[in-house]
This record gives structure tokens, sequence and C-alpha cells, in this order.
């Protein structure tokens, strides 16, 4: 498997899956992992790794035994194009991470006058899944969008998850809106709750994190939205309450984040965002982690997401 180090950014400001250093790091227990690029290198053609960055390389490959999770995190700092990743390339499941894109093209289409932020959805008894707070109180009355689009980006509400891929036209419109915003990798292929089954080996709805980053980036900092929805993107995220103990629980006082949690079977913990530091310079991150005991029902682990921020906003932000 590789991990890939900090360059310069290239690809249109995008990380893709150009010239990057890497570094094979044996773990037997991996052997069963999503893809078999944790098997490829990629030529040398970087500069040498700062001792910064082989420190937290170190912290990285520590938390990855301390609580037996493969970690995949690629962090952007957009003010000086500097860029960290680890299993960069490598592919997880992307659970509830696809929710802040079904939210951006509703936006998208309410900005092109094909769809409304106030259209009424009927919440049907049968429609609910499992994991749906919101909807699930709301059952025989009508929601508009925007409560939906609410629900599934604060609450991670399978149900409205579900309404929104139903208004922009099921799980392929994901994969569209990510190639067009120069997000390469990104898939969904089924809907809520069967996307998170994260069965090893399955292609099916996964990201890496350098293109999820990619993609993220463009909705949140870019000109993928409108100003307006691009606001109204960021001010869901910022509420949302399944982050708390992830991307938000390892930043530093006094930051504030943007974010989008996920999770699924084989141990999968996301969480995906903008961070902000005390001035409101950003850090783009997002962190996908799976079990290595490649268990199904192997437990989520919160903890290894908000360390992982900790390490590597510490990394990306020292001196």
């Amino acid at each position: 498997m590789t991990r890939r180090r900090v360059h310069p950014k290239s690809k249109r400001g995008s990380i893709g899956h150009h010239g990057a250093r890497t570094l094979a790091l044996a773990l037997p227990l991996l052997l069963g992992a999503c893809t078999a690029a944790a098997d490829q290198t990629v030529p040398d053609t970087s500069v040498a790794v700062t001792p910064e960055r082989q420190s937290l390389d170190t912290k990285l490959d520590a938390l990855e035994a301390r609580y037996a999770t493969r970690i995949g995190v690629t962090v952007i700092n957009p003010a000086t194009g500097q860029i960290y990743q680890h299993r960069g390339d490598e592919r997880f499941a992307l659970c509830s991470t696809f929710k802040t894109y079904a939210a951006a093209e509703v936006l998208r289409r309410t900005r092109a006058g094909t769809s409304s932020l106030d259209k009424p959805v009927l919440v049907e008894p049968g429609d609910l899944v499992e994991n749906s707070p919101v909807t699930a109180a709301a059952v025989g009355t009508p929601m508009t969008l925007r409560q939906i689009a609410e629900a599934a980006l604060t609450r991670s509400d399978n149900t409205a998850g579900n309404y929104l891929l139903e208004e922009i036209g099921g799980p392929p419109a994901i994969t569209s809106l990510a190639r067009e915003i120069g997000d390469d990798s990104t898939r969904l292929d089924r809907w809520e709750t069967e996307l998170n089954s994260a069965l090893r080996g399955d292609p099916r709805d996964t990201s890496t994190p350098n293109e999820l980053a990619d993609g993220y980036r463009a909705l949140l900092l870019g000109d993928a939205l409108g100003s307006p929805e691009r606001a109204q993107l960021v001010d869901w995220m910022r509420a949302s309450k399944t982050s708390d103990k992830r991307i938000r629980a390892g930043l530093p006082d006094g930051w504030t984040a943007a974010a989008k949690s996920g999770a699924g079977r084989f141990g999968t913990v996301n969480d995906a965002g903008v961070a902000w530091d005390q001035d409101g310079n950003p850090l783009v991150l997002a962190i996908l982690t799976d079990s290595l005991t490649d268990q199904e029902d192997a437990p989520g682990n919160n903890q290894v997401v908000a360390d992982t921020t900790a390490a590597v906003v510490e990394g990306m932000t020292s001196p």
C-alpha cells in the first residue's frame, strides 16, 4: 500500500492521480482492503519529504497500529497550495459523505430553476430506512426540500438522503456531479442503506481521500456553486451534529468546521469538510477510515478520526 507526501498542487488546482512521493508500508492485515491500488507505487517525482512531514507520517502509522484502522487522509491548505496525503489514492466506502454532493446538486438545480427548496415532499411510511430521526418524526406529512436537505446534512438522515437522490435522478447524478467538479474518483451506485455495505474489494459507492477533498474544496470554497448556494451548503454543514465527535473533536480551540460524516460496515467511519482557524484561514480535510480486522461487524471508531484531525492540523499549520 502507498501513501503520498506533501507536494505542490496540480491539475487545475486538484489532486487527481498525478506524481507524488510514495512509501510502501507492509501491513499483512490489509490483504483484503478495498482496492488493488493499495499495492501499487507511484514514481518518485516530488521534492524530498521534510522532517516535519516524516514526523506526521510516523504519527499516522502509530494511529493505524493503535486502533487497527486503515486511515486515508488528504489535507489541502488553499493559501499555500500544500497538500498532505496518507493513502490518498486508496478507495474507501463513501457512505453518507455523498449527501454533501446530493444537497449541492439540488442547490444547483434550484439556481437553474429546475427545482425549488420550497418543493413539498410527502414522507411516506414505506420510504423510511434505518437512521432517519427527522423524517421518521414527519411520517404522513410533507417536508420541503430545504428541510430534507437540512436533515440529511445536519442529522445524516438516510431517508432524507434518498429523497435528495430521488430529486436529482438517483445515484448516477452523484457520479456525474463529481466528474463535473473535478473529482475523478467518487462514484455512487446504490441507495441508502445498501450503499454502506463497504464490502472489501467492491468499487461501488466508493471514493478516495484525494478526490473527495478536491470535490469538497470545489463546493465549499470554489466556484462550483453560486455564492448564495455555497453559503447555504456551508451553513447546513456547520450545523452538522454528526461531526462533533470526529473532525470537530480534533480541532484546536477557536477553530470551526463545516463537515459531513459517514459510517458503514467493516468499521467504516468518515468525515470530510473545511475547517477554519481563528483568523478564518481554511483547511480542506477528507478523512476516510475502516477496520484492519476485516470483520464486517467491526465497530467504527470516532476517536481515530479526531486524533487524525489533531495530528494533521498540527502538522499542516506548524511553523
